[in-house]
C-alpha cells in the first residue's frame, strides 16, 4: 500500500511538473530574499499600471507558499482569479492556465493530494493543450513579467518570453511594454550598449503612447543621463511631482544624489510618509545621509551624522519586520566615528546570524567590517575580511569594491618588499573568479536595489 502511495505521489509531481505556472518557472528565487521580494512586489502590484496582474499576483502565491504562509498563498491566488475574470480570451484562459497550475503546485506542497488532482483536472477541461497556439504569447508574456518582478537579472530571461510572445502577437501594445522593460532590466545588468540603444528606442514608444507609465520614464531617465541630460532632467522632475510609486520616487531620489543630497533626502523624506513599510525607501534614506555627511563641510558634519544617528534608530526600532540589513550597516559606521567598540559590536551582531543574511548582504557585511578594521589599523583582520567577501560567488558592487581594496592592498605589500603576501592576493583573486558561476547568478539581491554609499576610500600605506 504505501509503494502504492508512494508511486500515485511521483506521478502526481510528474504531471504537476508539466504545468506552466511559477512553480516550474525556475524564477531564480532563493530563500534569504523572500521578504524582500514580497515587499517590493507589494509595491509592484499596488503601483504598476501595465497588464500584468495576474502575473504578480500568482508570484506572490509562490513566494508566501515558499514561505511557508498557506493562507496568504492561497488569498493571493484568489486575487489574481479575480483580476483574471475581467480578462478578454485568450489573455483569461492563459490567466487560467497559470492560477490553477499554481493551485495544483499549492495543494501539493501542502500535502492535499486530492485537491491538487482536482486542480488538474479542471486544466484538462480548461485547455486540453497547454501549447495552443493561440495561448503562447499570452503564457509567455506572464512569465516574463514575473521574470522582471524578481530580479534585474533576469531581464534576458523575460526579454525572450516577450519577443516570443510579440513574434505571434506583434501589435500586442502589452508585450511591447513587457519588451521595453525587459530590454531596460537587461541593459542594467550587462550594460552592453546595443541592449542600451534598443531599450532607449522602445522605453521613448512606450512613455509617448502611455504618458501616466512613470516607471518607463524613470528608466528612460536613467538610459539618457549621459546622452541627453536634459531631457533625463526633465522626466525624473515629472516623475517626482507626479507619481505614487514609491519606487520610481526613491529612483528619482537616487538620480538627484550625486548632485544635491538634500533634494534627494527631501523626496525620500516625502515617499516615505505615504509608504512607511517600504524597506528599499530606509536605504536609499541612509544613503542619502552619508552623501550629505561626506560632502558637508567640516563645522556640520557632526551635526549631520548625530541627525543621522537619531533617525536611522528609530528606523530600525520601528521596523523589526523589514529586511535593513543596510541601513544597519550605514547606521554602525555612523556611531563608529566616536564609538568604534559599539561598531564593531553591532557587527558581531549582524554575524551572529549571517545564515539568514541574503548573500549580498553577507557581502556588504563583511565589507564595512573590513573597512572598520583598516581605519583600527588591523590590515590583516581587514584582509581576511575583505577575502570573506570576494569569495561569495555573487558579482555585486560589494564585491568590487572588496576586490579593489584587495589589489590595493596587494601594491602596498610589494612597494613595502614583501612580493610573496602580493602574490598570495593576486592568487587568492583568481581562484575566487573561478567560482563565480558562467552565467549571471540567480542568488543576492539586486545592486539597484540595494545602493551602497561611496566609501571614502582607505590608505593602506598608512597601515
Amino acid at each position: 500500500m504505501a509503494a502504492a502511495k508512494l508511486s500515485s505521489k511521483e506521478q502526481l509531481k510528474e504531471k504537476l511538473d508539466t504545468l506552466q505556472c511559477h512553480f516550474t518557472w525556475k524564477l531564480g528565487v532563493d530563500s534569504f530574499s523572500l521578504w524582500h521580494l514580497l515587499q517590493k512586489l507589494d509595491v509592484e502590484i499596488k503601483h504598476t499600471a501595465h497588464q500584468n496582474q495576474v502575473a504578480l499576483l500568482g508570484l506572490q502565491a509562490y513566494l508566501h507558499q515558499m514561505n511557508n504562509q498557506r493562507e496568504e498563498a492561497l488569498q493571493s491566488i484568489i486575487a489574481a482569479k479575480k483580476h483574471n475574470d475581467e480578462k478578454q480570451l485568450p489573455t483569461s484562459t492563459a490567466g487560467s492556465l497559470i492560477i490553477y497550475g499554481n493551485y495544483a503546485w499549492i495543494h501539493y506542497l501542502q500535502g492535499s493530494y486530492q485537491a491538487a488532482k482536482t486542480c488538474l483536472g479542471q486544466l484538462q477541461k480548461l485547455c486540453p493543450s497547454p501549447w495552443d497556439v493561440q495561448l503562447i504569447p499570452h503564457i509567455q508574456a506572464l512569465k516574463g513579467w514575473s521574470l522582471l518582478a524578481i530580479r534585474a537579472r533576469n531581464g534576458e530571461r523575460a526579454r525572450e518570453c516577450f519577443n516570443t510572445a510579440l513574434m505571434l502577437e506583434p501589435d500586442n501594445s502589452s508585450f511591447r511594454t513587457g519588451l521595453a522593460m525587459a530590454l531596460y532590466s537587461s541593459w542594467n545588468f550587462s550594460w552592453q550598449p546595443d541592449i542600451e540603444r534598443e531599450a532607449r528606442i522602445q522605453l521613448e514608444r512606450i512613455v509617448h503612447s502611455q504618458p501616466e507609465n512613470y516607471r518607463a520614464k524613470i528608466y528612460l531617465a536613467k538610459l539618457l543621463k549621459q546622452v541627453d541630460r536634459e531631457k533625463s532632467t526633465s522626466l525624473v522632475q515629472e516623475c517626482a511631482e507626479r507619481s505614487s510609486d514609491p519606487e520610481v520616487l526613491k529612483l528619482s531620489a537616487l538620480f538627484w544624489m550625486p548632485q544635491s543630497a538634500e533634494r534627494a533626502l527631501q523626496i525620500i523624506q516625502r515617499v516615505l510618509q505615504q509608504d512607511p513599510g517600504y524597506h528599499l525607501l530606509y536605504q536609499a534614506l541612509a544613503n542619502c545621509y552619508k552623501q550629505r555627511w561626506l560632502k558637508a563641510d567640516h563645522r556640520d558634519k557632526d551635526k549631520i551624522r548625530c541627525r543621522a544617528i537619531r533617525d536611522l534608530q528609530q528606523i530600525v526600532q520601528e521596523h523589526p519586520g523589514l529586511d535593513l540589513t543596510l541601513v544597519k550597516l550605514q547606521l554602525a559606521e555612523f556611531i563608529g566615528v566616536k564609538k568604534p567598540a559599539q561598531e564593531e559590536r553591532m557587527y558581531e551582531e549582524l554575524h551572529e546570524r549571517i545564515n539568514t543574511l541574503s548573500l549580498r548582504c553577507r557581502q556588504a557585511l563583511n565589507l564595512f567590517w573590513g573597512d572598520f578594521f583598516c581605519r583600527e589599523k588591523c590590515m590583516d583582520r581587514a584582509k581576511a575580511k575583505f577575502m570573506e567577501c570576494y569569495k561569495i560567488p555573487v558579482q555585486t558592487d560589494q564585491r568590487r569594491e572588496c576586490g579593489l581594496r584587495l589589489l590595493k592592498m596587494a601594491e602596498t605589500y610589494q612597494h613595502n618588499g614583501d612580493p610573496d603576501a602580493a602574490c598570495t592576493i593576486h592568487h587568492f583573486l583568481q581562484d575566487a573568479d573561478k567560482h563565480l558561476p558562467r552565467e549571471p547568478a540567480m542568488l543576492g539581491l539586486d545592486d539597484e536595489d540595494h545602493p551602497i554609499p561611496q566609501r571614502t576610500g582607505h590608505d593602506f600605506s598608512q597601515g
